[in-house]
């Protein structure tokens, strides 16, 4: 079994495509996207609510249905809805009103908003019940249980599923995103940001190989090459790399997201919604061997020296360096040391760093480097690691090199170099560890400052 995710969608043309990203050859999960209109209108409901406007209640709930009635009909392009889409709306909305007519002790805005879930995944139901597929909707409140912890209750949940579906024979089974039971048996709704979380526990309840999130974010930003762009195609990195490429800063997916895959051997794969055949990025276990799959640049990042007065032992030295760090809540990228000097990688702002340089002052003398480029070359080299440092010193013979490590995880080497010389640095690593003629044969990518965009 397959499951794909999508995130927010907006326009009709968008939403009619989805059918075309899903095989209709073997039975697979959707958790379709959330509709933002369909929030607009619920926390409109909820303000009154709050307010207690009972009288416009009727007025916004009805607004909301004559909206979804105009939308459904849209997509399928027929002037009026069918009876069945027409009923099973009907219905969803007849537990809306009983719903706001709760005594307001009962009302709660999370069980609300789970209705923009419930009615974004029953219009995608009713679309693909128009083009004759054997579809089912779920109610992931009937088996995703929340435990003490506030986090999803596997083997609960996986417990409730088994006797939910034991006669599920639909091709498509449609899953409202983000709904779940608490303890209380209550319906609540979890936040946007654990999305993709929850997709990753639907994959591991279902027992999928695979789950692929589109995205409509773009991976990749422009390229001058248009022929390097069109080659890319399919990016495969393993559980290892993902790591490495997140720990690096670019935020690819959550770190929860991947360790739970990696358990249960689930492939990931993030897919350009707009563009899936050129930009997608599959995480797998299984190793692709000696490959450096990308070079991944932390920008406006500060180079820290601090070089001990000899006032105190070496340990006295590193534990108070560390002190100091640990109560200013430093994020440390890098870090190399001796027994009297110790460099880092860091993020500061001008005003912690003066604060932090009081205290080192005591013991030690500080100076800084703003705006340095931290890169990381990440792959499968583990035959090559007693060679890799030489490499890269090698390659960048004409370049500063202010700290190189290879101690931040098994998958990297990382080099600190001035700003000013980060797009030289990464561009000469890129196209030697890649091959003379990488962009046109490899065109593994390189990850460029801010973490949103990926260029190749």
């Amino acid at each position: 079994m397959k499951i794909y995710s999508f995130e927010a969608i907006t326009s009709i043309e968008d939403v009619r495509q989805i059918p075309s990203y899903v095989p209709l050859g073997e039975q697979s999960i959707l958790i379709p996207p959330s509709f933002p209109w369909i929030k607009d209108k619920l926390q409109d409901i909820a303000i009154s609510l709050y307010n207690f406007d009972w009288e416009k209640l009727p007025t916004l709930i009805d607004a909301l249905k004559t909206k979804t009635f105009e939308f459904t009909s849209q997509l399928t392009g027929a002037t009026e809805n069918s009876p069945a889409t027409i009923s099973i709306i009907e219905n969803l909305f007849q537990s809306l009103h009983s719903f706001v007519n709760r005594p307001l002790n009962q009302i709660k805005d999370k069980e609300l908003l789970s209705f923009t879930e419930r009615l974004s995944g029953l219009i995608i139901y009713s679309y693909f019940k128009t083009l004759k597929v054997n579809v089912s909707l779920l109610d992931p409140s009937l088996f995703v249980c929340i435990g003490s912890n506030s986090k999803i209750d596997s083997e609960k949940s996986a417990e409730c599923l088994r006797t939910l579906i034991q006669d599920q024979d639909a091709i498509v089974s449609i899953l409202p995103a983000r709904i779940c039971k608490n303890g209380l048996e209550e319906t609540i709704l979890m936040p946007a940001k654990l999305h993709t979380l929850y997709a990753t526990h639907m994959a591991t309840l279902f027992h999928a190989e695979e789950l692929t999130f589109y995205t409509t974010k773009q991976m990749s930003s422009a390229s001058p090459d248009e022929d390097v762009c069109s080659q890319f195609k399919d990016y495969t990195i393993t559980y290892n790399e993902a790591k490495s490429i997140i720990n690096a800063g670019f935020n690819l997916i959550p770190k929860a997201c991947l360790d739970l895959a990696g358990q249960h051997g689930i492939n990931l794969r993030i897919s350009n919604y707009y563009n899936p055949n050129k930009q997608t990025i599959t995480i797998t276990k299984t190793s692709t061997m000696n490959q450096i799959k990308a070079v991944v640049t932390r920008k406006n990042a500060d180079y820290l020296q601090i070089h001990s007065s000899g006032n105190l032992m070496p340990f006295q030295f590193l534990t108070k360096v560390m002190a100091v760090c640990g109560d200013f809540k430093t994020p440390i990228h890098l870090i190399s040391s001796s027994s009297v000097n110790i460099s880092m990688a860091v993020e500061l702002s001008s005003e912690t760093f003066h604060q932090m340089e009081n205290q080192l002052s005591q013991f030690a003398s500080v100076s800084v480097e703003k705006d340095i480029s931290v890169i990381h070359i990440i792959g499968q080299f583990d035959q090559e690691k007693e060679n890799m440092e030489v490499k890269v010193i090698d390659l960048l013979k004409d370049i500063p090199i202010l700290m190189i490590s290879y101690g931040s995880d098994n998958n990297s080497v990382s080099v600190v170099v001035s700003k000013d010389m980060g797009e030289k640095a990464q561009a000469i690593l890129m196209d030697n560890f890649a091959g003379q003629d990488f962009m046109k044969r490899n065109v593994a990518p390189r990850f460029r400052e801010a973490y949103s965009a990926m260029s190749i």
